[in-house]
């Protein structure tokens, strides 16, 4: 990791010694060579050079969205703004496709963005892995199928949907709304995480697995299906929410008793920080809160990698030849 930054900011320096950078600013990681891209095309310039397998990083900034046919790695600077790292999200704007060939073996994985659009998903899009991103809409087209999506600290804004012989695994993330396609041949398996849903006794989320989550329903007399596993989970909306759940692990409240300011209305500022009560008494199989800040890996919209948070180029070298270069990089601890 260390030899790869130095080389980043040597990229860097190099590429942008004749006029001034500020942040936008694009990266791509190709068999230990790396290539600087710039403005609001950065993104759609660094993947067209890109093969699969290389690592494209962006910084902080608006980026114009491309359609992603290669298994390769998108890292932004971040879903939101962090004023304690003093970073600003990295937001792909504009609707985009996956449909990755079948016989690309290499995954497709996306950290640290922000997208307001929705991303459709066609073709056999397998072993995908979406990490710490804000997503609005999830959505596919009628032949297409997702098999083991991945998605970890994640936001759902709106809604994912998934067809019929599909399956995804969230973990500690806010899902605000799930549909599938018919036949209940798919699957979700939530993990400390808090979902939302009109009717938890349809096909869209019927037979999935729920642990140590928050499942939030306006349908008050909605039930889950026998066919659902769900332990340690808090239930709020319906009364009969786990009825046909034969353990007893599973709870109702009401949001005033689960949550510090979250009343069911999503937005991105919103922290969904349980009360101090809650996270005392609420707890998950393994002794932690439950919902997002609970289990193995409690939320957090910090990426994991090193990220370009801000990159300032002076315009033209001083006199004894130097560059002044004002990077700052920033990564979960």
């Amino acid at each position: 990791m260390k030899k790869f930054f130095f080389l980043l900011v040597a990229a860097i320096v190099v590429a942008t010694a004749t006029y001034a950078q500020s942040s936008m600013l694009a990266t791509l990681s190709h068999e230990g060579q790396i290539s600087t891209f710039y403005g609001p095309l950065a993104l759609r310039d660094a993947y067209a050079s890109a093969e699969n397998g290389d690592i494209i990083t962006l910084s902080s900034g608006s980026f114009n969205s491309v359609d992603i046919t290669k298994g390769v790695t998108i890292r932004g600077a971040g879903m939101g703004i962090d004023k304690l790292a003093s970073t600003e999200p990295t937001v792909i704007t504009g609707d985009f496709k996956i449909n990755i060939p079948d016989e690309v073996s290499e995954r497709l994985t996306l950290e640290g963005i922000y997208n307001n659009h929705a991303i459709e998903v066609c073709g056999n899009f397998k072993n995908g892995t979406f990490l710490k991103d804000r997503f609005k809409d999830i959505r596919y087209n009628g032949s297409a199928r997702i098999n083991n999506l991945t998605m970890i600290h994640c936001k759902v804004a709106n809604k994912i949907s998934i067809p019929s012989e599909s399956s995804v695994s969230c973990v500690n993330c806010v899902i605000n709304g799930t549909a599938v396609g018919s036949g209940n041949s798919s699957n979700y398996e939530f993990l400390n995480c808090i979902v939302r849903n009109d009717y938890f006794n349809s096909d869209d989320i019927g037979v999935s697995t729920f642990k140590n989550s928050i499942l939030i329903i306006h349908n008050g007399g909605n039930r889950l299906y026998d066919s659902a596993v769900a332990y340690n989970c808090i239930g709020i909306g319906s009364g009969y929410l786990f009825y046909n759940i034969s353990n007893t692990t599973n709870m109702i409240k009401e949001f005033k008793d689960v949550f510090k300011t979250y009343t069911g209305t999503y937005n991105d500022d919103e922290t969904f920080e349980l009360t101090d009560d809650a996270k005392a008494n609420f707890l998950g199989i393994d002794g932690t809160q439950v919902g997002i800040y609970g289990g193995n890996m409690p939320f957090s919209t910090t990426p994991t990698n090193p990220q370009i948070t801000k990159c300032n180029v002076a315009a033209k070298s001083t006199a004894d030849g130097k560059l002044s270069v004002d990077i700052t990089v920033n990564g979960a601890e």
